[in-house]
């Protein structure tokens, strides 16, 4: 009896593990309302709630988790090889060699420029050459534009990081800096949210953003390591980009936007 008991034990237990689901983990930037951020201790934005549609999807196969990561750290992971993918990059392979596949793209942003009234006093058509002498503020490790990079590096502007949109509509409102650079509706949500705040300062509430000009139209990815190694990498990588081209069709991100612009 014994005998007839172990082998089907046996076979039973191989089966689960070769049924079991791999454990995949993404990171996404912590602070880029409202595509992925963290709010009260929990991961959200769009980008994160159109991956948590992707991984019913990849189920049971794979088991996808999804992990807020400071942006700066996330791509010195994926440089290290230490992991597997971020959200969302844009398309840089020069300036980021070490991400490499991209995903099929999450969503097409555009990236604008928004000064405050005073420098929109002086007419400013042109970009970069209505712009010499000013102070622009990107987020902490972001890459916006060609031509504002080598305007900087020419010394006719300056650029200025700091860590997400709100540090940055902060020091836009108390003058700190001349203009901003991000997507359009992540610096509108981040700017609707901090007026609405019970303690916002008045030079918050008082804030007008003037969008001076469009940089770019930019197509956001997961990024991947292209020195992280794992026996499952080139499946999931392919099977992602099946859902999320699924998704894309089914216009599964629409609702997602529309919410946030509420």
């Amino acid at each position: 009896m014994l005998r007839q008991v172990l082998p089907a034990l046996l076979a039973s237990l191989l089966t689960g593990v070769a049924g079991a689901a791999e454990k995949i983990v993404l990171y996404g930037d912590d602070d880029y309302a409202p595509y992925s951020y963290v709010e009260d201790g929990r991961f959200k934005g769009i980008y994160v709630e159109l991956l948590r549609q992707a991984a019913v999807l990849l189920a049971p196969d794979y088991e996808l988790e999804l992990k807020p990561t400071p942006w700066k750290r996330g791509l010195r992971d994926l440089e290290l090889g230490s992991t597997l993918g971020l959200f969302p990059p844009y398309f840089r392979p020069n300036a980021r060699p070490y991400i490499q596949p991209y995903s099929a793209p999450l969503y097409h942003e555009v990236v604008v420029l928004f000064c405050t009234e005073k420098v929109m006093k002086v007419p400013r058509k042109r970009f970069p050459e209505d712009f010499g002498g000013l102070t622009i503020g990107v987020n902490l490790g972001f890459i916006i534009s060609e031509p504002m990079l080598v305007a900087a590096k020419q010394g006719k502007l300056a650029i200025e990081e700091a860590k997400g949109n709100n540090a940055n509509i902060m020091k836009l409102a108390s003058k700190r800096i001349d203009c901003y650079a991000n997507d359009r509706l992540s610096v509108l949500y981040s700017a609707k949210r901090l007026r609405a705040a019970a303690n916002a300062p008045d030079s918050i509430k008082a804030l007008i953003l003037h969008e001076a000009a469009v940089l770019s139209g930019e197509d956001a990815f997961i990024g991947y390591s292209e020195l992280f190694q794992a026996g499952y990498k080139q499946d999931f990588i392919q099977r992602m980009n099946g859902v999320l081209e699924t998704l894309r069709k089914n216009g599964a991100i629409n609702p997602l936007l529309a919410q946030a612009a509420m």
